[in-house]
């Protein structure tokens, strides 16, 4: 007979762990489909096989996810010059590669998440190991993990000048842009979980995002270019109230909390101001509000990917207006066309129950990032004024709140939207155009596909 050496062992131990992953996958597939679904089961065997995944136990599962509407043509409601627009066959093939990637990636993801028996407990069962063996020790990647040694988590960026540089000239050129039709620009940096002015184990030595941020700051004032530092303002507000500035945050996301966004809104509506624009600020305080938590509810998205083994999730505040609201609210992609109270900027699937590998919590402010949104406060006096402001998800939680004192507000992200920026501000005239970014990209601007967030053509 012959023997078998320690390589070989290994590699016979390696397979036979895969045979058994894929055999777990097919029970629960079938467990699911055969005996809760056809068989109309549900026992201790079901619920043993299905164990940590309530869907699967269901014969029938909640409602389905809402289905958004067909992707609207955006390149043809607003068309790039011929200067601006790359070749047309290029750019179906990069859109129709891109969507089949992220289609096949979303299949993968879906069924290891539901059908691989205890995924999620595997999952924090290794980033515990990493942690006992010495393998959690921060790094200088893209986008790495770092504890802030609070229980709040951070990604990590590296410095890139260059890059600055390319966004501080697309920036210009998109304010020329503004200015030529007639409106006012405004570039507003939004925070970022590390201390500008503090964090010194992690400031200027994992992480460089506060450092890139105030690179583009500097050239764009260079530049005569107006800017708001959002950074500054909740510094000061930490300094002021002794608190720690990662408070303003949630521990476990990136983003800040609806109050701090708030907070935000009264700062930008001050600014605005000052652009001609009118704005009742006598609702921007948090007293208010009522505030409804949910306790240990969300895990952002670096609590994902810490896991729950070192993570422990936030509690979710919810703010209701105590005020009365009558907003017109528009999500085109969605086909929201809604006129009603401060509440129907608000998407409650998220937060139907907790799932913290699933769901997204945070997505129920503004439903989340949208191509297009649009905001009227049917109770400000009628006005022909506009702001847009061309953000990222931090403006989720804090446009809807500005909203409340401005009469029109519109949101563009161009991550989602795929058609001339150019064209929809010629169109649309714009009296303030805003950009507020959180600043954290730092690779070369991708003109490929007209989805990265600084393509302003």
């Amino acid at each position: 007979m012959r023997k078998i050496n320690k390589r070989q062992g290994l590699m016979l131990c390696a397979a036979g762990l895969l045979v058994l992953v894929m055999l777990t996958v097919f029970v629960r597939l079938g467990t699911r489909q055969i005996l809760v679904k056809r068989a109309h089961m549900d026992n201790l065997i079901t619920q043993t096989v299905l164990c940590g995944n309530e869907e699967l136990q269901r014969e029938k599962p909640r409602k389905e996810p809402r289905k958004e509407s067909e992707k609207i043509d955006w390149a043809r409601a607003y068309p790039f010059a011929d200067i601006d627009r790359m070749d047309k066959q290029d750019w179906q093939l990069a859109q129709k590669v891109e969507k089949k990637a992220e289609k096949v990636e979303k299949k993968i993801d879906d069924w290891t998440g539901k059908y691989l028996m205890g995924y999620y407990k595997l999952a924090e069962a290794g980033r515990g190991y990493a942690d006992e063996i010495g393998w959690g020790l921060p790094s200088q990647g893209k986008d790495s993990l770092l504890s802030l040694g609070d229980g709040a988590w951070t990604f990590c960026y590296p410095r890139d000048k260059e890059a600055m540089q390319e966004r501080s000239a697309v920036l210009a050129g998109l304010a020329q842009e503004v200015t030529e039709h007639g409106g006012q620009f405004l570039y507003i940096q939004a925070p970022f979980k590390v201390d500008p002015y503090g964090d010194f184990a992690v400031n200027g030595i994992f992480d460089f995002t506060n450092q890139n941020c105030d690179d583009l700051l500097a050239q764009l004032e260079a530049q005569g270019i107006a800017t708001l530092d959002l950074r500054k303002d909740l510094y000061n507000w930490a300094q002021a109230e002794q608190r720690n500035y990662h408070e303003y945050f949630f521990r476990t996301d990136h983003h800040w909390k609806p109050e701090t966004a708030l907070r935000a809104a009264k700062v930008v509506g001050a600014r605005l101001k000052e652009y001609g624009i009118v704005v009742d600020d006598s609702h921007y305080d948090l007293q208010d509000f009522d505030m409804e938590v949910l306790p240990r509810f969300f895990l952002g998205s670096q609590g994902k990917r810490a896991t729950l083994s070192r993570a422990i999730p936030d509690d979710f505040p919810i703010l209701l207006p105590k005020f009365t609201t009558q907003i017109h609210f528009e999500v085109p992609e969605l086909k929201i066309d809604r006129i009603g109270t401060f509440e129907i900027t608000y998407d409650k699937e998220p937060i139907e129950r907790r799932d913290y590998y699933n769901l997204n919590p945070y997505g129920m402010y503004g439903h989340a990032d949208r191509a297009i949104v649009n905001i009227e406060n049917m109770l400000m006096p009628p006005s022909d004024k506009k702001v847009l402001m061309i953000r990222d998800s931090f403006c989720d939680t804090m446009a809807p709140f500005l909203a409340l004192g401005v009469r029109n507000v519109m949101l563009l992200d161009i991550r989602h939207f795929t058609g001339s920026v150019k064209a929809y501000i010629a169109e649309n005239k714009p009296d303030v155009v805003i950009v507020m970014y959180t600043g954290v990209t730092v690779a070369p601007i991708d003109w490929s596909t007209h989805k990265d967030e600084f393509d302003f053509r």
